[in-house]
């Protein structure tokens, strides 16, 4: 609980949001080496204005720090913060993760994926969304969502049914999750997390705000249905703004409820995907991949390997030594 008092008492400092506290995070490893650090070492990482804030605790309020801890003990919430081996890899790399991440049921280091959706899809985009998470449970993967009415909440039961893993990421406090869904993902060895104060309830700033984490902690995003409203769209621009693979499908073309799925792929923010299997043989490509280029091959060779022709091979190859992946040496590739 010690942990915990000191990550909140810095989540409740005016003036400084999950950017700063990253950046402390990066130089002092945890929450009471940063509250006990002196002035010219935060000024080193935030500059004066923001290491005043820290060092005078500005804006602080004890009493919801303690109304916190007291809801976290006698509610039996589990919680992991930024200096935890526990917290998950994937949302230590985004710009603002979360310096504390309230959780019910099991946090496993997993494979996952995103997938998320309209709250009232077509029974098509439904049909569709169960075909996906099916094939992704057999493939070896979790799937995350955000519990929403509709292609959400299709998302986790699917995985639910075929006895997969799913996690679910709220836009509200964690003791606010008392529907069925949520009590079925906790009983399935499923997780749910949320960012947000455990009694906190949502509201238009909160939910949107959570998508940065769908897109954040996902390997990759899948969107099967998506107009041009979508709250989908948010998080399809998160992924896209860490490089992560965003795929959409169009369903029936002349509807409007594909509309943002078209804008996506218009705007270079996704790629159209057809079947289910293409997206987990593509990933599973990427995996062996991996260990193909162990040895340096040439690019026929890794065509041939991939059963893609040139061009689409040479794309994937540009974007993985963009990421860091690979590395080009004269005519061949290999792994990093």
């Amino acid at each position: 609980m010690d942990k915990l008092y000191s990550w909140l008492i810095l989540k409740s400092i005016e003036g400084i949001g999950e950017r700063s506290i990253k950046k402390l995070w990066e130089r002092f490893k945890s929450a009471e080496r940063i509250l006990n650090a002196n002035t010219e070492e935060l000024e080193s990482v935030l500059g004066k204005g923001k290491a005043r804030a820290v060092l005078e605790r500005r804006g602080l309020k004890e009493e919801d720090i303690e109304r916190i801890l007291k809801a976290v003990e006698r509610e039996g919430v589990e919680f992991t913060t930024l200096e935890d081996e526990k917290y998950p890899e994937g949302l230590k790399s985004i710009p603002d993760p979360p310096p504390v991440l309230f959780y019910r049921g099991v946090l496993k280091d997993f494979p996952l994926f995103g997938l998320v959706g309209p709250r009232k899809p077509t029974g098509y985009s439904l049909g569709w969304t169960e075909r996906v998470v099916g094939e992704g449970v057999r493939a070896g993967w979790g799937v995350v969502s955000g519990g929403a009415p509709g292609i959400d909440s299709k998302a986790h039961l699917s995985a639910v049914e075929k006895g997969g893993y799913t996690l679910c990421i709220l836009g509200f406090g964690i003791l606010k999750a008392t529907s069925s869904l949520f009590r079925k993902i906790e009983k399935s060895n499923g997780v749910l997390i949320s960012e947000f104060d455990p009694e906190e309830r949502g509201d238009r700033y909160t939910f949107p705000k959570r998508n940065r984490l769908i897109a954040g902690i996902s390997e990759f995003l899948v969107i099967p249905e998506a107009g041009s409203k979508s709250g989908a769209l948010i998080t399809a621009n998160y992924a896209y703004a860490y490089r992560k693979k965003v795929y959409v499908h169009i369903g029936i073309g002349s509807s409007p409820s594909w509309e943002g799925c078209y804008r996506l792929l218009k705007e270079g923010k996704a790629e159209p995907v057809r079947d289910a299997e293409d997206i987990f043989t593509t990933h599973k490509k990427g995996d062996e991949l991996h260990e193909f280029l162990k040895t340096p091959r040439s690019l026929q060779e890794i065509a041939s390997f991939l059963r893609k022709d040139s061009k689409g091979t040479l794309s994937l190859l540009t974007e993985l030594e963009m990421e860091g992946k690979i590395r080009r040496v004269g005519p061949f590739y290999t792994s990093c």
